[in-house]
Protein backbone atom coordinates (compact mmCIF):
# COMPACT_ATOMS: atom_id res chain seq x y z
CA UNK A 1 0.00 0.00 0.00
CA UNK A 2 0.68 3.31 -0.52
CA UNK A 3 2.09 5.43 2.50
CA UNK A 4 -0.62 7.36 3.95
CA UNK A 5 0.34 10.97 4.42
CA UNK A 6 -2.40 12.85 4.78
CA UNK A 7 -5.11 11.27 7.37
CA UNK A 8 -4.07 13.61 10.02
CA UNK A 9 -3.60 17.13 8.40
CA UNK A 10 -5.78 19.22 10.15
CA UNK A 11 -6.84 17.12 13.37
CA UNK A 12 -4.16 18.28 15.38
CA UNK A 13 -2.48 15.01 15.32
CA UNK A 14 0.46 15.40 13.42
CA UNK A 15 4.03 16.25 15.35
CA UNK A 16 6.62 17.42 13.09
CA UNK A 17 9.30 19.05 14.53
CA UNK A 18 10.28 22.02 13.13
CA UNK A 19 12.32 25.70 14.49
CA UNK A 20 10.61 28.47 15.68
CA UNK A 21 13.18 30.36 13.65
CA UNK A 22 12.81 31.95 10.35
CA UNK A 23 10.32 34.34 11.57
CA UNK A 24 10.80 35.99 14.36
CA UNK A 25 11.33 32.77 16.41
CA UNK A 26 14.98 32.30 16.49
CA UNK A 27 18.26 31.38 13.94
CA UNK A 28 15.88 30.57 10.70
CA UNK A 29 16.90 30.64 7.45
CA UNK A 30 15.72 34.03 6.64
CA UNK A 31 17.75 37.42 7.77
CA UNK A 32 16.69 40.75 7.78
CA UNK A 33 18.74 43.37 5.74
CA UNK A 34 16.87 46.66 5.93
CA UNK A 35 13.24 47.68 5.22
CA UNK A 36 12.49 45.22 2.50
CA UNK A 37 15.15 42.57 2.84
CA UNK A 38 16.79 42.15 -0.10
CA UNK A 39 18.15 38.83 -1.93
CA UNK A 40 20.26 39.24 -4.85
CA UNK A 41 18.37 41.96 -5.57
CA UNK A 42 15.11 40.67 -5.17
CA UNK A 43 12.55 41.29 -2.14
CA UNK A 44 12.83 38.58 -0.10
CA UNK A 45 9.33 37.02 1.04
CA UNK A 46 9.19 34.56 4.36
CA UNK A 47 6.47 31.98 3.27
CA UNK A 48 5.33 30.31 6.33
CA UNK A 49 2.76 27.32 4.08
CA UNK A 50 4.71 24.47 2.64
CA UNK A 51 2.70 21.57 3.36
CA UNK A 52 4.49 18.54 3.39
CA UNK A 53 1.89 16.16 4.29
CA UNK A 54 0.31 16.93 0.99
CA UNK A 55 1.65 15.81 -2.06
CA UNK A 56 1.02 18.32 -3.46
CA UNK A 57 2.76 20.84 -1.56
CA UNK A 58 6.42 21.07 -2.06
CA UNK A 59 5.30 20.46 -6.06
CA UNK A 60 3.06 23.75 -5.48
CA UNK A 61 5.95 25.86 -3.47
CA UNK A 62 8.47 24.86 -6.43
CA UNK A 63 6.68 26.05 -9.43
CA UNK A 64 5.63 29.22 -6.95
CA UNK A 65 9.00 29.87 -6.45
CA UNK A 66 9.72 29.31 -10.18
CA UNK A 67 6.98 31.47 -10.93
CA UNK A 68 8.45 34.83 -9.02
CA UNK A 69 12.10 33.83 -9.46
CA UNK A 70 12.55 37.21 -11.42
CA UNK A 71 11.00 39.60 -8.42
CA UNK A 72 11.29 37.41 -5.33
CA UNK A 73 12.96 35.15 -3.12
CA UNK A 74 10.62 32.81 -1.72
CA UNK A 75 12.06 31.28 1.56
CA UNK A 76 9.51 28.01 1.50
CA UNK A 77 9.06 27.31 5.60
CA UNK A 78 7.51 23.95 6.43
CA UNK A 79 4.50 24.13 8.87
CA UNK A 80 4.60 23.00 11.80
CA UNK A 81 1.29 21.67 13.15
CA UNK A 82 1.80 20.84 16.22
CA UNK A 83 2.95 23.84 17.19
CA UNK A 84 1.78 26.27 14.38
CA UNK A 85 -0.50 29.01 16.55
CA UNK A 86 2.53 29.55 18.59
CA UNK A 87 5.05 29.72 15.90
CA UNK A 88 2.60 32.60 14.45
CA UNK A 89 2.31 34.12 17.92
CA UNK A 90 6.11 34.35 18.43
CA UNK A 91 6.64 35.60 14.69
CA UNK A 92 4.39 38.49 15.61
CA UNK A 93 5.22 39.40 18.86
CA UNK A 94 9.08 39.31 17.39
CA UNK A 95 8.36 42.36 15.77
CA UNK A 96 9.90 40.73 12.62
CA UNK A 97 7.06 37.84 11.60
CA UNK A 98 7.05 35.79 8.52
CA UNK A 99 5.55 38.19 5.17
CA UNK A 100 2.66 34.98 4.62
CA UNK A 101 1.46 32.72 7.10
CA UNK A 102 -0.91 29.59 6.87
CA UNK A 103 -3.52 29.09 8.85
CA UNK A 104 -6.95 26.81 9.68
CA UNK A 105 -9.66 28.84 7.16
CA UNK A 106 -12.32 28.70 9.97
CA UNK A 107 -10.08 29.63 12.55
CA UNK A 108 -7.78 32.39 11.27
CA UNK A 109 -10.86 35.03 13.12
CA UNK A 110 -7.98 35.08 16.06
CA UNK A 111 -5.66 37.05 14.33
CA UNK A 112 -8.11 39.36 12.90
CA UNK A 113 -6.51 42.77 14.62
CA UNK A 114 -2.89 41.72 13.03
CA UNK A 115 -3.92 40.46 9.76
CA UNK A 116 -3.76 42.83 6.51
CA UNK A 117 -7.34 44.02 5.24
CA UNK A 118 -7.33 42.71 1.90
CA UNK A 119 -10.58 43.75 0.78
CA UNK A 120 -8.80 46.13 -1.30
CA UNK A 121 -6.66 44.02 -3.40
CA UNK A 122 -9.32 41.79 -4.24
CA UNK A 123 -12.17 44.78 -5.19
CA UNK A 124 -9.20 45.93 -7.58
CA UNK A 125 -8.71 42.76 -8.97
CA UNK A 126 -12.72 41.04 -9.56
CA UNK A 127 -10.79 38.21 -11.62
CA UNK A 128 -9.02 37.16 -8.80
CA UNK A 129 -11.61 37.34 -6.20
CA UNK A 130 -14.48 35.90 -8.34
CA UNK A 131 -12.08 32.83 -8.70
CA UNK A 132 -11.95 32.21 -5.16
CA UNK A 133 -15.64 32.71 -4.55
CA UNK A 134 -17.99 34.69 -2.01
CA UNK A 135 -18.74 31.21 -0.49
CA UNK A 136 -15.13 30.05 -0.03
CA UNK A 137 -14.30 34.34 1.62
CA UNK A 138 -16.88 34.12 4.08
CA UNK A 139 -15.27 31.87 6.94
CA UNK A 140 -12.30 34.62 6.14
CA UNK A 141 -14.57 37.60 6.04
CA UNK A 142 -14.78 39.28 9.80
CA UNK A 143 -16.39 42.68 10.21
CA UNK A 144 -16.55 43.39 6.93
CA UNK A 145 -13.05 42.85 6.14
CA UNK A 146 -11.04 39.89 4.47
CA UNK A 147 -8.51 39.10 5.92
CA UNK A 148 -7.03 35.92 4.29
CA UNK A 149 -7.33 33.88 1.22
CA UNK A 150 -8.34 30.54 1.41
CA UNK A 151 -6.50 28.01 -0.69
CA UNK A 152 -7.72 24.35 -0.12
CA UNK A 153 -10.59 22.81 1.26
CA UNK A 154 -11.20 20.29 3.98
CA UNK A 155 -14.07 18.22 5.60
CA UNK A 156 -15.10 15.15 6.44
CA UNK A 157 -16.60 12.44 3.34
CA UNK A 158 -18.03 9.07 3.73
CA UNK A 159 -17.09 6.47 1.20
CA UNK A 160 -18.56 3.45 -0.50
CA UNK A 161 -17.55 0.23 -1.74
CA UNK A 162 -19.15 0.47 -5.19
CA UNK A 163 -19.59 -2.72 -5.57
CA UNK A 164 -21.39 -3.65 -2.23
CA UNK A 165 -23.71 -0.82 -2.94
CA UNK A 166 -25.01 -2.59 -6.22
CA UNK A 167 -25.15 -5.93 -4.82
CA UNK A 168 -27.58 -4.69 -2.19
CA UNK A 169 -29.79 -2.38 -4.57
CA UNK A 170 -28.67 0.55 -3.82
CA UNK A 171 -28.74 3.76 -5.80
CA UNK A 172 -26.97 6.48 -4.11
CA UNK A 173 -28.83 9.76 -4.83
CA UNK A 174 -27.72 13.77 -5.07
CA UNK A 175 -28.30 14.09 -1.27
CA UNK A 176 -30.25 11.98 1.49
CA UNK A 177 -31.55 12.47 4.76
CA UNK A 178 -31.09 10.27 7.54
CA UNK A 179 -34.28 8.20 6.98
CA UNK A 180 -33.30 7.88 3.43
CA UNK A 181 -29.69 6.47 4.36
CA UNK A 182 -31.24 4.03 6.72
CA UNK A 183 -33.34 2.60 4.39
CA UNK A 184 -29.90 2.16 2.12
CA UNK A 185 -28.26 1.03 5.17
CA UNK A 186 -30.50 -2.14 5.83
CA UNK A 187 -30.94 -3.27 2.44
CA UNK A 188 -27.04 -3.19 2.80
CA UNK A 189 -27.04 -4.89 6.26
CA UNK A 190 -29.96 -7.51 4.41
CA UNK A 191 -27.09 -8.31 1.40
CA UNK A 192 -25.11 -9.65 4.03
CA UNK A 193 -22.46 -6.82 4.32
CA UNK A 194 -21.89 -3.98 7.43
CA UNK A 195 -23.53 -1.43 5.96
CA UNK A 196 -21.34 2.40 8.05
CA UNK A 197 -18.59 3.03 9.87
CA UNK A 198 -17.50 6.10 11.99
CA UNK A 199 -13.90 5.94 13.90
CA UNK A 200 -13.81 6.97 17.59
CA UNK A 201 -10.06 8.35 16.88
CA UNK A 202 -7.99 11.15 14.85
CA UNK A 203 -11.15 13.43 16.37
CA UNK A 204 -13.44 11.73 14.17
CA UNK A 205 -16.32 10.69 16.32
CA UNK A 206 -17.70 13.82 16.67
CA UNK A 207 -17.92 14.36 12.49
CA UNK A 208 -21.99 13.01 12.60
CA UNK A 209 -23.03 14.63 15.56
CA UNK A 210 -21.63 18.37 14.02
CA UNK A 211 -22.96 17.74 10.44
CA UNK A 212 -26.81 16.97 12.36
CA UNK A 213 -26.39 19.70 14.68
CA UNK A 214 -25.65 21.96 11.57
CA UNK A 215 -28.68 20.67 9.38
CA UNK A 216 -30.73 21.35 12.43
CA UNK A 217 -29.73 25.47 12.96
CA UNK A 218 -29.78 25.99 9.73
CA UNK A 219 -33.80 24.70 8.90
CA UNK A 220 -34.81 26.23 11.92
CA UNK A 221 -33.18 29.52 11.34
CA UNK A 222 -30.77 29.38 14.28
CA UNK A 223 -27.89 29.13 13.09
CA UNK A 224 -26.64 32.59 14.31
CA UNK A 225 -27.57 31.95 17.73
CA UNK A 226 -25.82 28.59 17.41
CA UNK A 227 -22.87 30.14 16.27
CA UNK A 228 -22.73 32.81 18.96
CA UNK A 229 -23.14 30.04 21.57
CA UNK A 230 -26.18 31.29 22.85
CA UNK A 231 -28.37 28.46 21.59
CA UNK A 232 -29.42 25.78 24.36
CA UNK A 233 -28.81 22.28 22.89
CA UNK A 234 -32.04 21.85 25.04
CA UNK A 235 -33.89 22.27 22.29
CA UNK A 236 -35.47 21.09 19.25
CA UNK A 237 -32.10 20.75 17.40
CA UNK A 238 -30.05 19.47 19.91
CA UNK A 239 -32.88 16.92 20.34
CA UNK A 240 -33.20 16.19 16.83
CA UNK A 241 -29.47 15.39 15.72
CA UNK A 242 -28.81 13.07 18.69
CA UNK A 243 -32.03 11.37 18.34
CA UNK A 244 -31.22 10.99 14.64
CA UNK A 245 -27.07 9.91 15.29
CA UNK A 246 -28.74 7.74 17.88
CA UNK A 247 -30.56 5.98 15.74
CA UNK A 248 -27.69 4.43 13.43
CA UNK A 249 -26.62 2.72 16.38
CA UNK A 250 -29.56 1.47 17.97
CA UNK A 251 -30.53 0.18 14.70
CA UNK A 252 -27.47 -1.92 14.06
CA UNK A 253 -26.26 -0.01 11.35
CA UNK A 254 -22.59 0.63 12.85
CA UNK A 255 -19.78 -1.03 12.23
CA UNK A 256 -18.99 -3.18 14.05
CA UNK A 257 -21.85 -3.56 15.92
CA UNK A 258 -21.24 -4.08 19.88
CA UNK A 259 -17.48 -1.90 19.36
CA UNK A 260 -18.83 0.62 16.96
CA UNK A 261 -18.43 3.70 19.86
CA UNK A 262 -14.76 2.31 20.18
CA UNK A 263 -13.57 1.28 16.45
CA UNK A 264 -10.94 2.98 14.99
CA UNK A 265 -9.88 4.13 12.01
CA UNK A 266 -7.70 1.53 11.07
CA UNK A 267 -10.61 -1.05 11.68
CA UNK A 268 -12.20 0.39 9.43
CA UNK A 269 -10.07 0.83 6.49
CA UNK A 270 -9.68 -3.06 6.87
CA UNK A 271 -13.13 -3.94 6.94
CA UNK A 272 -13.66 -1.85 3.72
CA UNK A 273 -10.22 -3.19 1.90
CA UNK A 274 -11.64 -6.85 2.55
CA UNK A 275 -15.41 -6.07 0.98
CA UNK A 276 -16.71 -6.23 4.73
CA UNK A 277 -18.16 -2.78 5.05
CA UNK A 278 -20.07 -1.04 2.43
CA UNK A 279 -19.46 2.78 3.77
CA UNK A 280 -16.92 4.32 6.16
CA UNK A 281 -16.12 8.05 7.02
CA UNK A 282 -13.10 9.70 5.94
CA UNK A 283 -10.74 12.80 5.75
CA UNK A 284 -11.77 14.96 2.44
CA UNK A 285 -7.99 15.47 1.70
CA UNK A 286 -7.05 11.89 2.46
CA UNK A 287 -10.07 10.79 0.17
CA UNK A 288 -8.27 10.53 -2.75
CA UNK A 289 -5.11 8.49 -1.20
CA UNK A 290 -7.70 6.03 0.48
CA UNK A 291 -9.47 5.23 -2.57
CA UNK A 292 -6.49 4.60 -4.33
CA UNK A 293 -5.16 2.26 -1.58
CA UNK A 294 -8.44 -0.10 -1.61
CA UNK A 295 -7.87 -0.21 -5.41
CA UNK A 296 -5.01 -2.27 -4.51
CA UNK A 297 -7.28 -4.65 -2.75
CA UNK A 298 -9.59 -4.51 -5.55
CA UNK A 299 -11.61 -2.21 -4.54
CA UNK A 300 -13.88 0.81 -6.42
CA UNK A 301 -14.31 3.98 -4.06
CA UNK A 302 -17.07 6.10 -4.63
CA UNK A 303 -17.54 9.28 -2.73
CA UNK A 304 -21.37 9.18 -0.81
CA UNK A 305 -22.74 12.54 0.04
CA UNK A 306 -23.66 13.19 3.51
CA UNK A 307 -26.97 12.25 5.18
CA UNK A 308 -28.50 15.21 6.71
CA UNK A 309 -30.99 15.49 9.73
CA UNK A 310 -33.23 17.28 8.36
CA UNK A 311 -33.78 19.55 5.04
CA UNK A 312 -31.21 21.42 4.36
CA UNK A 313 -27.52 19.12 3.82
CA UNK A 314 -24.31 20.96 5.57
CA UNK A 315 -21.06 19.66 7.24
CA UNK A 316 -18.69 21.66 8.84
CA UNK A 317 -16.03 22.97 6.54
CA UNK A 318 -11.98 23.29 7.32
CA UNK A 319 -8.90 23.90 5.43
CA UNK A 320 -6.08 26.57 5.50
CA UNK A 321 -5.72 29.97 4.38
CA UNK A 322 -3.09 32.54 3.78
CA UNK A 323 -2.91 35.66 5.69
CA UNK A 324 -0.37 38.55 5.80
CA UNK A 325 0.51 40.48 8.77
CA UNK A 326 0.15 43.71 9.23
CA UNK A 327 3.66 44.18 10.29
CA UNK A 328 4.82 42.72 7.40
CA UNK A 329 7.71 44.81 5.52
CA UNK A 330 6.53 44.46 1.99
CA UNK A 331 2.36 43.84 1.91
CA UNK A 332 2.39 44.74 -2.30
CA UNK A 333 5.03 41.65 -2.70
CA UNK A 334 3.51 39.27 -0.15
CA UNK A 335 -0.10 40.21 -1.72
CA UNK A 336 1.23 39.26 -5.32
CA UNK A 337 2.47 36.13 -3.71
CA UNK A 338 -0.32 34.76 -2.15
CA UNK A 339 -2.38 35.27 -5.01
CA UNK A 340 0.02 34.05 -7.74
CA UNK A 341 -0.31 30.73 -4.79
CA UNK A 342 -3.73 30.47 -5.28
CA UNK A 343 -3.68 31.40 -9.37
CA UNK A 344 -5.00 28.04 -11.24
CA UNK A 345 -1.63 26.81 -12.53
CA UNK A 346 -0.59 25.83 -8.93
CA UNK A 347 -3.76 25.36 -7.30
CA UNK A 348 -3.98 22.68 -10.52
CA UNK A 349 -1.56 21.23 -9.00
CA UNK A 350 -3.98 20.03 -5.71
CA UNK A 351 -6.31 19.17 -7.56
CA UNK A 352 -4.23 16.80 -9.74
CA UNK A 353 -2.94 15.14 -6.56
CA UNK A 354 -6.42 14.56 -5.49
CA UNK A 355 -7.03 17.34 -3.10
CA UNK A 356 -9.83 19.97 -3.39
CA UNK A 357 -8.56 23.66 -4.41
CA UNK A 358 -10.38 26.93 -3.84
CA UNK A 359 -9.66 27.73 -7.07
CA UNK A 360 -12.99 27.78 -9.12
CA UNK A 361 -11.14 28.05 -12.84
CA UNK A 362 -9.11 25.25 -12.07
CA UNK A 363 -10.03 22.37 -14.27
CA UNK A 364 -10.65 19.30 -12.75
CA UNK A 365 -10.54 16.13 -14.86
CA UNK A 366 -10.72 13.06 -11.78
CA UNK A 367 -14.60 11.93 -11.33
CA UNK A 368 -13.31 11.41 -8.18
CA UNK A 369 -11.77 14.58 -7.30
CA UNK A 370 -14.64 16.17 -9.07
CA UNK A 371 -17.12 14.50 -6.55
CA UNK A 372 -15.23 15.82 -3.64
CA UNK A 373 -14.97 18.95 -4.85
CA UNK A 374 -19.33 18.92 -5.01
CA UNK A 375 -19.23 18.06 -1.32
CA UNK A 376 -17.54 20.50 -0.53
CA UNK A 377 -20.69 22.44 -1.32
CA UNK A 378 -22.20 22.07 1.63
CA UNK A 379 -19.53 23.24 3.78
CA UNK A 380 -20.42 26.29 5.92
CA UNK A 381 -18.26 27.20 9.38
CA UNK A 382 -18.78 26.02 12.86
CA UNK A 383 -18.77 26.98 16.28
CA UNK A 384 -15.25 27.74 17.53
CA UNK A 385 -15.70 26.17 21.10
CA UNK A 386 -12.71 25.97 23.69
CA UNK A 387 -10.92 22.83 24.03
CA UNK A 388 -13.21 21.42 27.24
CA UNK A 389 -16.18 21.07 24.71
CA UNK A 390 -14.08 19.93 22.24
CA UNK A 391 -12.90 17.14 24.58
CA UNK A 392 -15.97 16.18 25.44
CA UNK A 393 -17.80 16.05 21.90
CA UNK A 394 -14.43 14.30 20.43
CA UNK A 395 -14.19 11.52 23.39
CA UNK A 396 -17.07 11.36 25.68
CA UNK A 397 -20.39 12.42 23.32
CA UNK A 398 -21.06 9.47 21.68
CA UNK A 399 -20.40 6.79 24.86
CA UNK A 400 -22.44 8.77 26.53
CA UNK A 401 -25.31 9.31 23.96
CA UNK A 402 -25.04 4.91 23.13
CA UNK A 403 -23.82 3.46 26.69
CA UNK A 404 -24.32 6.09 29.50
CA UNK A 405 -27.16 7.57 29.44
CA UNK A 406 -28.45 8.62 25.95
CA UNK A 407 -29.69 11.86 24.57
CA UNK A 408 -30.67 13.52 27.67
CA UNK A 409 -27.38 13.08 29.41
CA UNK A 410 -25.27 14.38 26.50
CA UNK A 411 -27.55 17.30 26.15
CA UNK A 412 -26.71 17.91 30.13
CA UNK A 413 -23.42 17.44 29.00
CA UNK A 414 -23.29 19.81 25.97
CA UNK A 415 -25.30 22.56 28.47
CA UNK A 416 -22.86 22.39 31.37
CA UNK A 417 -19.93 23.20 28.32
CA UNK A 418 -21.86 25.55 26.96
CA UNK A 419 -22.36 27.83 29.73
CA UNK A 420 -19.09 27.17 30.92
CA UNK A 421 -17.83 28.79 27.48
CA UNK A 422 -19.83 31.72 27.24
CA UNK A 423 -19.41 32.44 31.28
CA UNK A 424 -15.21 32.49 29.98
CA UNK A 425 -15.97 34.53 27.18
Amino acid sequence: MKKRVIAVLLTGLTAISMILGGCGGGNGSSGKEGGEKKAEGKTSIKFYGKVIEYTSGPKMMDVLQEQLKDKYSIDAIQVDWSNLEKVIRTGLASGDPCDVYNFGTYDVAGFADAAVDLTPYLDADPEWKDAIGEEALKPVTIDGKIIAIPWESNFSVILGNKALLEQAGVEVPEKWNYDEFKVACKKIQDSGAAPFGNSADLSHSEWLFRAAMLTQVIDNGTYDDYLSKTLSFNGTEGKTALEALKSLYDEGYMYPGEGAVTVKSDELKAAFAQGKLAMMTDIGAGAKVTAEEMKESGIETVVIPWPSAGKTAAMNGGGNCLFIPKACKNIDAAVEVVKTFTNPEIQGIHAKEGYIPINKNVKIEDPFTKELVKQSQICVPDVVWPAEMNDYRINSLIPDLILNGGVDTVISNLEQQRESALANE
